[in-house]
């Protein structure tokens, strides 16, 4: 086990209950794009920086509610220079905002807003010395 070490996180995944409509919406909204399809369907997106996300479908269980405070993993957060320019951007495309712009723990700014299936989403602007 001493040569074992975690280089990284490699994809956060969220189950859809539509994966091309909700991939669709994340290369049309947030700049992602289609990186690979697999028949089943499980989709890969990859951000403009290169990270990739996995879109999968949801196995028929009821959808919990959450916040970002509910247990288990709570949202995904995306890094942008410029908040302001993210915020008018999504208002563009009706986003449903859940809070107000705010500092973010750490520095910085944070929104927080949800993608048309109810996932919780956040832009974060951190400054430029973290």
């Amino acid at each position: 086990m001493e040569n074992f070490k975690i280089n990284g996180i490699d994809h956060p995944a969220v189950a859809a209950e539509n994966v091309e409509t909700l991939s669709n919406w994340y290369c049309e909204v947030l700049g992602f794009e289609i990186f690979y399809k697999d028949p089943r369907p499980i989709w890969l997106l990859k951000a403009p920086d290169g990270v990739i996300l996995e879109i999968l479908p949801n196995d028929g269980n009821a959808r919990p509610t959450r916040t970002n405070l509910t247990l288990g993993w709570s949202h995904l957060a995306f890094n942008v220079d410029d908040i302001e320019a993210g915020i008018k951007h999504l208002d563009n495309h009706n986003i449903r905002w859940t809070s107000v712009l705010s500092p973010a723990t750490g520095g910085g700014k944070v929104r927080t807003f949800l993608d048309p299936e109810g996932n919780v989403l956040q832009l974060v602007e951190r400054p430029k010395e973290i």
